[in-house]
């Protein structure tokens, strides 16, 4: 007959058991009271290596908008009614001074005042005001003779 011997294994828990030492219990100097919970050991704070942050002392301004410049961003295919000088509310007195050419024998020119026209939008012609040529916009040659034109021809229609 087969002789028939036991061996006994080792399981995991039986191998950690025997290796973690037994950590003696640790005292209290304080015994606290049944029912209140010990308040935890002083720990030790440290300061930071770097200071905080400040938080600046101005806002930072609002960047300025890009300036229109393009042909399309300046100018409606169809001129508005009349043509006037937004900072004195009149026609300019001299249409040819109000462009001024970027270079001496340039093919473009830039106004020197801001250009709004009043206009009538819509089915029942609302009336409106919306800003035609901008002060510094740069225009060609085309379209700042098309701005000229309708400057005189409303400057002949006033003194008439």
């Amino acid at each position: 007959m087969p002789s028939t011997t036991r061996t006994t294994r080792k399981t995991a828990a039986a191998d950690t058991e025997e290796q973690i030492p037994e950590t003696p219990p640790t005292t209290d100097p304080a015994p606290a009271a049944e029912g209140k919970a010990t308040a935890p050991a002083a720990t030790e704070t440290k300061t930071p290596d770097v200071a905080p942050l400040e938080p600046p002392s101005e806002p930072e301004p609002v960047p300025e908008p890009a300036p229109m410049t393009t042909a399309q961003q300046l100018l409606p295919a169809k001129l508005g009614h009349q043509i006037v000088d937004e900072a004195t509310g009149q026609p300019p007195a001299d249409p040819d001074g109000v462009f001024i050419p970027v270079q001496p024998h340039g093919n473009r020119f830039r106004c020197t005042v801001r250009l709004i026209e009043h206009v009538g939008m819509g089915a029942y012609n609302t009336p409106a005001t919306r800003l035609l040529v901008p002060a510094g916009g740069e225009l060609s040659r085309y379209q700042a003779d098309r701005v000229i034109a309708r400057l005189r021809s409303q400057l002949t229609e006033n003194a008439e």
